[in-house]
């Protein structure tokens, strides 16, 4: 007799396995009373991807996106992480706080650059297209705060002509350099991968393939988390005839091909994954990509280029860095070092590795800052995110070791990021509605979903446990500016670029800091990129 229960059974003749046993129980649990159950779990085992080949040139995007545009389709995807009696204490750590008054001691002074050029040289920054009143919007808080600027800068990116294409260099994967026909410029990223794509758990942080919707999400998740720090991005559909070899510089243009399947290809110039194996290729001349905004030339908007204190090792030897196994870190070499003794800095550090934590990106080496305003403290840009979005079954807390040493966050993210979890707009739904504006949307793949709210929850249970631990209390740990009363504040306490700036010499590079490394990382024999 056979002795296996009706799910055993039902999960060996469907051939599933352990993994399987959720769908099974999902599909014992829909079989009563709900309306169209069975049609909702075909679209359930659709949504379910396979994970492709790792390292497969090009993988046909698959057709499910059908499944994925109603609204009582995506509600299934929605599912807050949440433990209510977390949420309550740290509701009443939030009133314990004068959150309001010490938001606006974030940043007092909020200028842009058309106010600062003008008060300090009497010149008048032209604002002749949608990029150059992007760029005289960029303020000394944040790189924008008006949507209408962003927005017609958006549709200009992927509307626009281009007049010209080439390759960016200094990249470690394809990236190409779109010149518009108004002669402004941005990075274009092209699609490697289709949305259901994961990330394959034997490769290197350093080594992975960057995705293009990762790039376009992560712009959208600094948006709904009020950092504004990101830089603006956008999908654009191209043609690789008419929109790219047509118009490729020569050392672009020798890398198109036709594959065996009659459709274009190009290989581009990169460190990596530039090879005929890991080609870009149309169906049969069309693929979809990111376009980012250049920031201003660094001639006219210095910026500043600085290493991490929690970058990783980038070497397949010797994989664990010292902030990784000592949690007094950051007391130690953190908190007393400039410029994170006193300011904003320490707090945009904790704000982007929260950030970085929600979208899995281990990928972390270097910091930018504009340096061009002289009366204000510069800030975190958050720049070369297309590592983010790789798995959605792991959790790297090493991601969230700024906050879990440091213990410190600024009451607008500590008020933000407490708003998604109790709800009732989920961090997730926020996500999707600012996305769903996107050309290309959907931008990812409905399974991101639930891990970004379990990443979330997870952040949660860090700050009370920072809370509860200080001695101080919520006083101790939110604060508007950080101050190490153990360091003197000398009045110069701000970012000293290092040496990744001599690296960063030609105009492309210039524009936007994508993939900028120092030098004893490209020197460092133990390393694979």
């Amino acid at each position: 007799m056979n002795t296996d229960s009706v799910e055993d059974r039902g999960g060996k003749e469907r051939g599933y396995g352990r993994r399987d046993a959720g769908r099974i129980r999902v599909e014992k649990d829909m079989e009563g009373g709900v309306p169209g159950n069975r049609e909702w779990l075909k679209r359930y085992e659709k949504l379910n991807f396979p994970r492709p080949i790792p390292h497969a040139a090009y993988v046909q995007e698959q057709n499910i996106y059908k499944f994925m545009t109603k609204d009582s389709d995506v509600s299934r995807f929605f599912v807050p992480h949440i433990n209510w009696t977390l949420a309550k204490q740290l509701n009443q750590y939030l009133y314990d706080l004068n959150i309001v008054e010490m938001m606006t001691r974030e940043c007092p002074n909020n200028e842009t650059l058309r106010q600062f050029w003008k008060d300090k040289t009497g010149k008048i920054v032209p604002e002749r297209d949608s990029w150059e009143k992007f760029y005289a919007d960029i303020g000394s808080c944040d790189i924008y705060r008006n949507e209408e600027i962003v927005n017609n800068l958006l549709s200009d990116l992927t509307k626009l002509p281009l007049k010209s294409v080439s390759i960016m260099d200094g990249g470690t994967q394809v990236k190409l350099i779109f010149t518009f026909e108004n002669d402004q410029q941005a990075v274009f990223k092209p699609m490697r991968f289709g949305r259901d794509y994961e990330s394959d758990p034997n490769h290197f942080y350093f080594s992975d393939f960057e995705r293009h919707n990762a790039e376009i999400a992560t712009f959208h998740m600094d948006k709904i988390l009020g950092f504004r720090r990101a830089v603006p991005t956008v999908g654009r559909v191209v043609n690789l005839t008419s929109d790219l070899r047509d118009k490729a510089e020569k050392r672009l243009a020798k890398t198109f091909f036709v594959s065996p399947a009659k459709n274009l290809c190009f290989v581009s110039k990169c460190d990596y994954y530039c090879d005929t194996s890991h080609a870009i290729c149309g169906t049969p001349d069309t693929r979809e990509g990111s376009v980012q905004v250049f920031l201003p030339d660094e001639n006219s908007v210095p910026r500043k280029h600085n290493k991490s204190p929690y970058r990783r090792t980038y070497s397949k030897k010797n994989q664990i860095a010292e902030w990784q196994r000592n949690m007094d870190y950051c007391q130690k070499n953190v908190k007393t070092m400039k410029p994170y003794a006193h300011g904003r800095t320490l707090l945009d550090l904790v704000d982007f590795h929260v950030m970085d934590y929600l979208i899995g990106n281990q990928d972390r080496h270097h910091y930018e800052a504009f340096s061009v305003f002289t009366n204000a403290p510069s800030y975190a840009i958050h720049l070369d995110n297309g590592r983010a979005f790789g798995r959605t079954d792991f959790d790297d807390d090493d991601i969230l070791l700024p906050l879990r040493q440091c213990c410190v966050l600024r009451p607008s993210t500590f008020s933000t990021l407490l708003n998604y979890y109790r709800g009732p707009i989920s961090l997730t739904k926020a996500l999707h509605q600012s996305m769903s504006k996107d050309p290309l949307a959907p931008i990812l793949a409905y399974k991101h979903y639930p891990a970004m709210e379990r990443r979330l929850h997870n952040v949660m249970v860090y700050i009370e446990q920072c809370i509860r631990e200080n001695p101080d209390g919520p006083e101790g740990v939110i604060v508007a500016e950080y101050h190490n009363n153990e360091v003197p504040l000398t009045g110069d306490d701000e970012w000293e670029d290092d040496e990744s700036n001599n690296n960063n010499n030609s105009n492309k590079n210039k524009n936007n800091g994508n993939d900028v490394k120092n030098n004893d990382e490209n020197k460092d024999d133990n390393q694979i990129n």
